[in-house]
């Protein structure tokens, strides 16, 4: 199970990040990167002001979904395969940043805009469980 995973989250770059705070959900469709094959933390980057910081600031606890189709295209019959992982934010001290910060630069050329903005910041999310929905019936649960 634990090799599905991982090889869904390499092969992808785009997540939906679900945040809450106040019982007001709010979600975003984010780029991620994975650092040195460890699939327990995701990088993102957003701007200080954006209400999915604050939210993340608020409240720490959040969901975090990954799916096949980035890599399917939109005219597969395959199943798609999605990964609903359970997570924390995870702050980064600036060294870390830093060398997250130059990495999303390197390999997503679509962040240059955010990465940047004087108010952008990079942080983690830590994964901690996972719900695996292998086409519409098939799950699986369990901890990483």
């Amino acid at each position: 199970m634990l090799a599905q995973i991982e090889t869904i989250l390499c092969e992808n770059t785009l997540c939906v990040l679900c945040t809450e705070t106040a019982g007001n959900p709010y979600c975003s469709l984010m780029t991620y990167l994975l650092m040195d094959d460890d699939i327990s933390v995701l990088y993102l980057v957003a701007t200080r002001d954006s209400r999915k910081y604050q939210n993340l600031l608020a409240n720490p606890r959040v969901s975090v979904l990954v799916d096949t189709r980035q890599t399917q295209g939109a005219a597969t019959t395959e199943k798609i395969v999605s990964v609903t992982f359970s997570g924390l934010f995870k702050a980064l001290t600036d060294c870390e940043a830093q060398r997250i910060k130059l990495k999303l630069a390197t390999e997503h050329l679509e962040l240059a805009e955010i990465l940047k903005n004087p108010n952008s910041v990079v942080f983690g999310i830590q994964l901690k469980s996972f719900l695996l929905l292998d086409g519409p019936v098939d799950s699986y649960r369990g901890d990483l």
